[in-house]
């Protein structure tokens, strides 16, 4: 096949940025703009392969680097490619190897593996050569032609507290359009939250919802998952504080909300010399709650020690972090 095979002639990175609300998680409120960088890839039968990852010069760098290293290689080679970028990567300077336990945004490149956009465009390029979509490279092929998803419901600070020059956000307050109105408003409230939740079904038929917390106190926060509950009694519910609790108050913030949380996404990390899997797992056991995680199982080293303790039930495998073909495999 390598011989008939396309060839990789060009590949670009190309830094990209789209406007963003003022979104509040546990490391502070997003900037007006989030990046991402994309990759190209254009091969000698005339196709164009995409892939995109996060933004950042670092990532950026990184892409740039092995461009050697995919230009001139067939399509069909994608999994040689990707190897020999895995075997001439080092691990950056500051990289302990544990990952985004405390949600220490700085070490996210740590985890984010900018190869993962290439494995993406190579696969894109590998499909149209085949004439198959990508799913059908990656496992069995389609199984559905439709997959429910959650409405990811974030707090929305005062975007005229940032008085910082440059780029500002947006303001949609003239807009017919409720939900481009909301997204640009102050939301900290539970009322607020609820009618968060109201638009988003509304405007994209959302019937479940997560929250990402850590935000307020976490009692606030709770109230609010309430009020979301009671708005829409058949809805699942979940909140993601990054981390944010210690043991002892996540325990107490989450085991009397079974009749409003369907399981908890990371509640909290490492503390007292203990792992970010350890006190997961004696949160399992004090709540009886199913907890997920894109923090302390984000490579296969972590995941063993995680299903080990059997400190996880859900692992949110990113394929950022792990790549379609380890998310795959993840599953």
């Amino acid at each position: 096949m390598n011989a008939t095979s396309p060839i990789i002639t060009k590949m670009q990175v190309i830094p990209v940025a789209g406007y963003d609300s003022m979104l509040m998680t546990l490391s502070g409120a997003h900037a007006p703009c989030f990046t991402r960088n994309l990759v190209i890839l254009t091969d000698n039968a005339g196709h164009t392969g995409i892939g995109e990852i996060h933004g950042g010069d670092y990532t950026c760098e990184c892409l740039n680097a092995v461009k050697p290293l995919v230009e001139g290689q067939p399509v069909a080679c994608y999994r040689q490619v990707l190897q020999r970028i895995h075997k001439l990567a080092q691990r950056a300077e500051g990289d302990d190897g544990e990952g985004i336990q405390t949600l220490d945004i700085s070490k996210l490149k740590f985890v984010v593996k900018s190869e993962w956009a290439i494995e993406c465009a190579m696969m894109d390029l590998m499909g149209q050569f085949l004439g198959v979509p990508m799913c059908q490279l990656l496992g069995e092929g389609q199984q559905r032609t439709e997959v429910e998803m959650l409405g990811y419901m974030f707090y929305v600070s005062d975007k005229n507290k940032y008085t910082a020059p440059g780029i500002q956000y947006l303001d949609e307050s003239n807009s017919s359009d409720p939900w481009f109105r909301l997204r640009r408003e102050e939301i900290l409230t539970p009322e607020r939250m609820v009618e968060e939740a109201q638009v988003l079904h509304e405007k994209y038929g959302f019937n479940n919802f997560k929250l990402k917390g850590g935000v307020l106190r976490g009692e606030e926060e709770m109230e609010a998952l309430r009020a979301i509950k009671k708005a829409f009694p058949e809805a699942r519910i979940n909140i993601d504080p990054n981390g944010a609790w210690s043991l002892e108050e996540a325990i107490r913030l989450c085991k009397d909300m079974h009749d409003v949380i369907t399981y908890v996404e990371d509640p909290c990390g490492p503390e007292a010399g203990y792992s970010g899997r350890e006190i997961m797992r004696e949160f399992k056991n004090a709540t009886q709650f199913q907890v997920a995680t894109n923090m302390i199982a984000t490579d296969w080293r972590q995941f063993y020690h995680t299903i080990s303790l059997n400190a996880c039930d859900i692992i949110l495998a990113d394929p950022h972090f792990w790549g379609f073909d380890g998310t795959i495999r993840m599953a």
